[in-house]
């Protein structure tokens, strides 16, 4: 499956694929680099990422990113380079020890995690994108190695993709072998939000895909093929997800998805 996250506007998009020992834990390395006035608006896919700002007099900025439950507009004020990692659903639990719900519509520095710090005090500090790529695979290979997400969190996960998020929670709960409430406190601690939410991503995420490869698709037709109650249930979630209409990500925006296609197979 490939997720689209982002609406670019002024902005170039370069993806590098991960060495295979970081397959299980990431979907690509990325490479953003924005002029002035740029914009990217960034809308739920249940991933999280690790960006670095391109140092400036050898001083940087590095961040985590936590799930999203709404649209976030970024605005670029000066010309740069951003270089980052987008991370499986439920690794950045592993790299923090912090529940995945605290990250949830927040951008913390790497500073503020024991075993991410001492990334923010590199030395010497990478000059090229590529250097960057190769820390952060180094640092992940070193924090991630032989880890696996919770894997009744995996089954689920597995469960609301194949399904295209047209699940009950109380089906997936109940093909995990667990009850709905103790499934929803493992996704929020691993994932950021419960299992209807994220099927609630999944299913957009879906539809986004489907506007894609078939751009002539009416609302009617979306909402059916989705699995909501009615076009009016579609134009609910698309407002909350994405800020927009289907109507007019489908006819203006949706093209703009297919420069950030990162493969996330689950």
């Amino acid at each position: 499956m490939s997720i689209s996250s982002t609406l670019v506007d002024s902005a170039d998009i370069q993806f590098h694929a991960a060495v295979p020992a970081l397959k299980p834990y990431v979907g690509c390395f990325w490479v953003i680099t924005a002029e002035h006035g740029a914009t990217m608006r960034v809308v739920p896919d249940g991933t999280t990422s690790i960006a670095v700002v391109q140092p400036q007099d050898g001083r940087f900025d590095a961040y985590l990113r936590g799930t999203f439950l709404h649209p976030v507009e970024l605005h670029i004020q000066a010309s740069t380079t951003l270089i980052g990692v987008r991370l499986r659903p439920g690794v950045a639990f592993h790299l923090t020890g912090v529940a995945a719900h605290a990250m949830v519509n927040r951008r913390t520095s790497l500073n503020d995690y024991d075993k991410l710090r001492a990334f923010t005090s590199i030395d010497p500090v990478p000059k090229t994108a590529t250097e960057w790529i190769a820390a952060l695979q180094k640092l992940l290979i070193d924090q991630l190695a032989k880890t696996n997400i919770n894997p009744l969190v995996a089954k689920a996960i597995d469960e609301m993709h194949a399904r295209h998020g047209n699940v009950s929670v109380a089906e997936v709960a109940s093909r995990c072998g667990v009850s709905e409430r103790q499934l929803c406190r493992l996704m929020r601690d691993w994932i950021g939000y419960g299992t209807k939410q994220y099927a609630s991503v999944v299913r957009f995420q879906s539809t986004l895909a489907q506007m894609e490869s078939a751009p002539n698709s009416t609302g009617a037709i979306l909402a059916a093929d989705g699995g909501y109650f009615d076009q009016s249930h579609l134009n609910v979630d698309v407002a909350r997800f994405a800020g927009d209409t289907p109507g007019n990500l489908a006819s203006q925006r949706v093209s703009d998805f297919s420069k950030t296609h990162c493969d996330v197979p689950y």
